[in-house]
């Protein structure tokens, strides 16, 4: 999925261009704004991805030196609380503007994608992702702003992939 940042910026040819260029097939891809209901079934509040986005947000911010900002921030230390805020701002942020929502095959195509995509940071992708080379903003720079880090592209993991593509295609996709 290009996010509402990458549209904004009118980089989504460009996106598109990279996964057709690393032989993936677009099957599926509409351009619309997302309802806070259908992104709220889209970022679940399960405990692993909770617990997931907290760690990497703890581990950001002390290797940017400012571990000591994590508890005026969030008011705990905890990465599942802190991952409660943080999907609470990724949901805004995701039913704040347009998306082009897509499914996209390849052989090994989750694996493929987030190689392409790069790291979820784009502070700290590696040059020649779409995130590493299209990247402005940082998981440090977001939390200081009380936001949600704006990284251009979502893409499912081997959990997240077939609940998405359903979900999609039941209540977004024409």
């Amino acid at each position: 999925m290009i996010k509402p940042d990458a549209v904004e910026r009118k980089l989504a040819g460009r996106i598109l261009n990279r996964f057709e260029e690393a032989g993936f097939t677009i099957v599926k891809l509409q351009k619309g704004r997302l309802s806070h209901e259908l992104v709220e079934k889209q970022y679940r509040s399960t405990e692993s991805q909770l617990t997931g986005m907290g760690k990497k947000t703890i581990e950001s911010m002390t290797a940017a030196g400012k571990s000591q900002e994590i508890e005026k921030l969030f008011g705990t230390n905890d990465p599942y609380k802190i991952g409660e805020q943080l999907i609470e701002w990724n949901r805004k942020f995701m039913s704040s503007s347009d998306v082009i929502a897509m499914i996209l095959e390849r052989e090994d195509a989750i694996l493929k994608g987030r190689e392409l995509i790069g790291k979820t940071d784009p502070s700290m992708a590696t040059k020649g992702s779409i995130r590493g080379d299209f990247g402005e903003d940082s998981i440090l720079k977001a939390n200081l702003e009380r936001r949600a880090t704006r990284n251009l592209v979502h893409a499912s993991d081997e959990e997240g992939a077939a609940i998405e593509t359903h979900l999609f295609e039941e209540e977004f996709f024409d």
